[in-house]
């Protein structure tokens, strides 16, 4: 149950963390009567939320049928993986490392590696990212990637599967990590580049 304030927030917050989690079937359509039940809040800030992640394209509302999380495509993932990987280039250039951002950095990579599920693998992929682009001070593009990269979530449920992948994505934030400690952010951004659009070769769509 949530707090009967900022409903439409809340839900939100709700949806985005049920998605990344993997706990919202993409085949089914979310329905506004059992979420208003379950949350215990009207349907009206149900809809409100979902029609904000509307707008951001990680829902889709079908006439007649409701809300229902988009079909995957090639070309949506072409466009969602290179503005991710532009708009984290930006951050890391414009961004200033600490020992302990560098320290942290290589925990949640060796997290990455020994995670055992898809869904740890997926968000420990996040986790990393979301923190190399953390000092970047610019919270509207740092909103951005985040509506991003919860729609790339369904992405990466594809790829991650895939074991080659996987150990490739770890090498690769590892030679980040090491251009970051010599202070060379430019060949930083070129293999973050690297890491994400490499994955476009992987997505079986």
């Amino acid at each position: 149950m949530i707090k009967k304030i900022n409903f439409r927030d809340q839900v939100k917050e709700v949806l985005l963390k049920r998605m990344r989690s993997g706990n919202l079937d993409p085949k089914k359509s979310l329905s506004l009567a059992s979420l208003a039940r379950e949350l215990d809040v009207s349907v009206t800030p149900i809809r409100e939320a979902l029609t904000q992640l509307q707008t951001s394209g990680i829902v889709e509302s079908i006439p007649n049928r409701g809300f229902f999380i988009p079909k995957l495509s090639k070309g949506e993932a072409k466009n969602l993986y290179e503005l991710v990987s532009s708009i984290e280039s930006l951050a890391v250039m414009h961004s200033t490392f600490e020992e302990q951002d560098i320290a942290k950095l290589k925990e949640l990579n060796e997290t990455f590696k020994h995670t055992d599920t898809i869904i740890q693998r997926i968000n420990g992929d996040m986790d990393f990212h979301d923190t190399l682009t953390s000092n970047y001070d610019n919270p509207i593009a740092l909103k951005i990637l985040s509506d991003l990269k919860t729609r790339i979530f369904f992405y990466e449920l594809d790829f991650m599967s895939t074991e080659s992948f996987y150990l490739d994505s770890s090498s690769d934030h590892e030679q980040i990590i090491a251009q970051i400690e010599a202070g060379d952010l430019e060949r930083a951004c070129v293999v973050l580049k690297k890491n994400w659009l490499n994955i476009l070769d992987h997505l079986n769509l």
